[in-house]
């Protein structure tokens, strides 16, 4: 998001110009309250207004009102505000006059327009006054339109990225001044919207709240009179407005370049832009050996958080690449690929003697179908939210280089409608449509031809390793975060069948192609002969694949039935199937399978007819028929993705049978409607020699936490790698662990699964309320499951800790995202988050500094799977719990733990409320893992809580 706050406190208040009287004044108003509704006598408590005309703060108006009852402790906790800051104060009758006068004549602005405007209003009629006759705008729903990469629109978060001061929130004064800073940006981002992108927003015919649509509106009527050019970055193509794409730098220099061995000659390259590390200067030196070796060797180094691992790699293979080969980067995470392109890159540019271009590849859903974004403009939609989509993307559109949706941070991305935008490939697009040249995958791929590094993640790697690589000239490969290879490659062989998502999308398709009153394709195509009988000929075809999905729905629930071993009368079965019998089923060739694949390939063949009649008579039809031709074939994608599943569950059983699960789950309450079919492969077993690495040269692994243990071999059997032929490193963390951090083990926690279900969890509540009762610092609780999240948060909703701290619970409160987001810009806040929170979390500094974990992070033993799993070990002889689970758990612990010190100036206590570390053999193998890098004391309960709040009072 870009950030332009550093010079806005100047421009707001800068007086050398003369302002423009005649601008219309904004009343930026904020209401502390006793609660959220007026009707069951909430009160306000203080209000703070500023005045803002022409870019300048022209007032301010501040008050506490004596809202004449008790304010709640949380409002307390909230605000600051207690009863004997207001019990001095005026009523509201006394200053409503004044407040009706000030704002009387304005343009009322709040953050959140519908809570502060009827709430004040309600206290104006409740004193005897009219209410206000002005308009009124939402700030929340402005920054949604015109900052749509904004990861949060809480107040403060806007604040802080836009750096706007904002050193009281929830301050009725701090949060109107901030607001109207916010204003100013926001209308200044509107005046500076292309004309034609403000059209645009105005057809939407946004409902926002109030009148906030009429500030487009408005401005789109003011560029009548004040015609407005175009910025140089921007251009425009067939009516909308793109960014302009820089130019990727191709040029070479013809001089040999000399890798910087010495310290002396790192500090030379590096100058004042970065600062040479020991640790990392050796690991650097350690890969640039090993990559320009005769004989170069797999690699796997282990740099502990806080060496510079990124820079450590990157620097030395650009220099052994250097100047025509390519490297490719393969990371956990999408957001891990963003730091590398965004920071790493930009680092190595900023010193190199040369110039490398990067870029960023993901899988074809992760981007923006422009053409389909463009013809989904003409449909005015019935849902609000995605009107709101559609103006967050046109604005978007006047910024982004990469069409990557993933930057606009969304938490809908799920809606239907982004089945409908989300690409589906280069060979999805029609190379005459008046896009395709604009699209963001035709240009990504223009661009990935010229780039020196590549960077993508694991599942991408393992679907596309030979399109990525090259058998002849072998680019290096990159395995960063290393331990989440082998759990991708597993996670895209497991897919799932979901015969609910099936059926609605035949319902769909069915609604497109059946008579009605709405507009679909038999009315599109109503005169047109040719294609009016393709359309009767889809109904048919739909009907026949609707009859096919049943006959299939039925095949299965007999096997089911005579395979089940649980309680048929469970509200949720999941039953393992056999194997042999589900390949029978799905061959190609039986009468099951045949049927659905006639039916379906009927409706591929019908539908390609009519978009050949579609395309060669394009000027025939509205934008709005256009729309109506994706949202079929968007339909009939999920039914061809859903055939594709079917066929690799067949090739899994036919080539991997003994190493893959499959099992139905259906819930009873909704009889054999909810019915799923999963499964897929249980190890990787050689896939990656065989599937990924012929395509490289000898790959790099590397990670902060790979190795459970010096002898454990379950890291090269996940990479399938040979000990013997693996160069191994091991760099440790330059942070001080043993001054900066503690280790504390609960010796007499109950046993989990040895007590009572209710004694373990009023343990677990009481034992946190006293270590965040008194720490008062940002506090992250690792769960193993949702439930136990809910029954604890159900104990803790019942303490005071509610009054003084962000209780945040995944599941409950939000998911990981929200929540996630909500503590990374806390103060005080507990997070209360499952096994996603394990790892690739960064929280430097003060926002994490207290982590409890609640439980050793063992797999559910019963979970499928698992269970699926550990059978297969022990047919191959092997002790699933040494060689699988424990070495998971410990290494999972590991990083868990991790979460705890990012920088070399944090400090923090991990706690373990799990006994097994000293009361089973297998605790010691854990010990020794975790007592490589912190110091651990074993200690009772209460002496533990002691321990924890002293520790954390000296760090401050």
């Amino acid at each position: 998001m870009e950030k332009s706050g550093d010079s806005l406190n100047k421009k707001i208040q800068k007086k050398s110009r003369k302002r423009d009287k005649m601008a219309p004044i904004y009343s930026v108003v904020d209401l502390e309250t006793t609660g959220t509704s007026i009707n069951h006598g909430d009160r306000i408590i203080q209000i703070g207004c500023v005045l803002v005309q022409d870019g300048e703060i022209i007032n301010h108006f501040e008050t506490k009102v004596n809202p004449r009852t008790r304010i709640p402790r949380s409002v307390v906790q909230l605000t600051g505000i207690h009863d004997q800051d207001v019990r001095s104060a005026p009523l509201f009758d006394d200053v409503a006059a004044t407040v009706y006068s000030l704002l009387s004549n304005t343009v009322f602005v709040a953050h959140n327009v519908n809570f502060d405007f009827p709430f004040l209003n309600a206290e104006l009629e409740r004193a005897g006054y009219p209410s206000l006759p002005i308009k009124a705008i939402d700030t929340v729903t402005l920054s949604q339109i015109l900052l749509p990469t904004a990861k949060s629109y809480r107040l403060r978060d806007l604040t802080s990225s836009l750096r706007i001061e904002h050193d009281h929130p929830h301050s009725a004064v701090s949060d109107a001044e901030a607001t109207a800073h916010l204003l100013v940006d926001l209308l200044k981002r509107v005046h500076d919207l292309p004309t034609i992108t403000l059209h645009h927003l105005v057809q939407l015919k946004l409902a926002l709240p109030q009148q906030t649509a009429a500030v487009f509106s408005d401005e789109l009527a003011h560029r009548g009179d004040c015609p407005q050019p175009l910025s140089e970055d921007l251009y425009v193509s067939h009516g909308i407005v793109l960014h302009k794409q820089r130019p990727l730098s191709v040029e070479k220099q013809s001089a040999k370049v000399r890798y910087p061995k010495t310290k002396r000659a790192k500090q030379k390259l590096y100058g004042d832009r970065l600062e040479f590390r020991p640790i990392q200067a050796k690991m650097m030196n350690s890969i640039y050996n090993n990559y320009t070796h005769d004989e170069p060797k797999n690699m796997v180094v282990e740099a502990g958080t806080g060496s510079g691992k990124t820079l450590g790699y990157l620097l030395p293979l650009v220099y052994a690449a250097y100047p025509d080969k390519r490297i490719v980067v393969s990371t956990a995470t999408n957001l891990l690929q963003e730091q590398i392109a965004t920071q790493a890159v930009q680092q190595l540019n900023n010193v190199l003697p040369f110039t490398v271009n990067s870029v960023v590849v993901k899988g074809n859903q992760h981007y923006l179908d422009l053409g389909k974004f463009v013809h989904s403009l003409s449909i005015i939609e019935d849902s609000k939210l995605v009107q709101m989509l559609k103006a967050k993307i046109l604005v978007w559109l006047t910024t982004t280089t990469s069409g990557d949706l993933d930057e606009l941070n969304l938490t809908t991305a799920r809606s239907p409608y982004f089945t409908e935008i989300r690409h589906r490939g280069v060979r999805t697009l029609n190379p005459h449509n008046e896009f395709y040249q604009d699209d963001f995958l035709v240009r990504r791929d223009k661009r990935l031809d010229q780039a020196d590094i590549v960077i993508t993640n694991h599942a991408y790697l393992v679907a596309h390793a030979q399109e990525l690589g090259d058998g002849t000239r072998r680019p290096y490969l990159v395995i960063d975060e290393a331990q989440h290879l082998s759990s991708s490659i597993l996670r895209q062989s497991r897919r799932q069948f979901n015969f609910p998502q099936i059926r609605a999308a035949v319902h769909v398709l069915s609604g497109l192609v059946n008579n009605g009153s709405d507009r679909n394709l038999t009315s599109i195509f109503a005169t047109h002969a040719l294609g009016g009988y393709n359309v009767d000929l889809l109904r048919e075809d739909l009907t026949h694949v609707e009859a096919a999905i049943n006959d299939f729905q039925q095949a299965l629930f007999r096997q089911f039935k005579n395979q089940v071993t649980g309680n048929v009368e469970d509200e949720l079965i999941e039953q393992p199937l056999d194997n042999q019998q589900l390949q029978e089923l799905l061959d190609v060739s039986g009468p099951t399978m045949m049927e659905l694949e006639q039916a379906l390939g009927s409706v591929q063949l019908h539908f390609l007819a009519l978009q050949h009649i579609f395309t060669q008579q394009a000027d025939r039809w509205l934008l709005s028929d256009r729309y109506l031709m994706n949202q079929f074939q968007s339909q009939l994608a999920k039914l061809v993705d859903a055939d594709t599943t079917l066929n690799q569950f067949n090739e899994t059983l036919r080539e991997h049978g003994d190493e893959a699960a499959f099992w139905l789950t259906i819930r009873q309450s909704t009889e054999r409607s909810s019915m799923r079919l999963s499964g897929g492969l249980l190890a990787a077993n050689h896939f990656l020699t065989e599937s990924v690495y012929p395509y490289f040269a000898q790959p790099l692994f590397i990670g902060a936490t790979l190795f459970t243990s010096a002898r454990s071999q379950y890291l090269y059997h996940q990479l399938d790698l040979q000990r013997q032929e693996t160069l191994t490193k091991r760099f440790s963390s330059p942070f001080d662990y043993q001054h900066h951090s503690k280790v504390l083990i609960a010796k007499d926690a109950p046993l989990p699964g040895n007590q009572k279900n209710a004694d373990y969890i009023n343990y677990l509540a009481s034992t946190i309320y006293k270590l965040t009762k008194q720490s008062n610092c940002q506090t992250m609780i690792l769960f193993n499951s949702l439930i136990m999240i809910e029954q604890v948060y159900s104990q803790l909703r019942e303490t005071d800790l509610f009054d003084q701290r962000d209780i945040l619970a995944q599941g409950i409160t939000g998911n990981r995202d929200k929540i996630l987001k909500q503590f990374s810009t806390g103060q005080n806040a507990v997070l209360l988050g499952a096994t996603s929170f394990w790892e690739g979390v960064d929280l430097p500094q003060a926002a994490l500094e207290l982590l409890i974990i609640t439980r050793l992070p063992f797999d559910a033993p019963d979970e499928i799977m698992n269970r699926a799993h550990n059978n297969l070990l022990r047919r191959q002889g092997k002790n699933p719990f040494y060689q699988s689970e424990l070495p998971q758990a410990t290494m999972r612990l590991r990083q868990g733990i991790g979460r705890l010190i990012r920088t070399e100036k944090d400090t923090g206590v991990a706690v373990i409320l799990d006994p097994r570390l000293v009361a089973r053999r297998y605790g010691e193998t854990i010990m020794r893992s975790i007592k490589r890098d912190y110091p651990v004391d074993v200690l009772p309960t209460d002496q533990l809580v002691k321990t924890t709040n002293n520790f954390l009072k000296k760090g401050h």
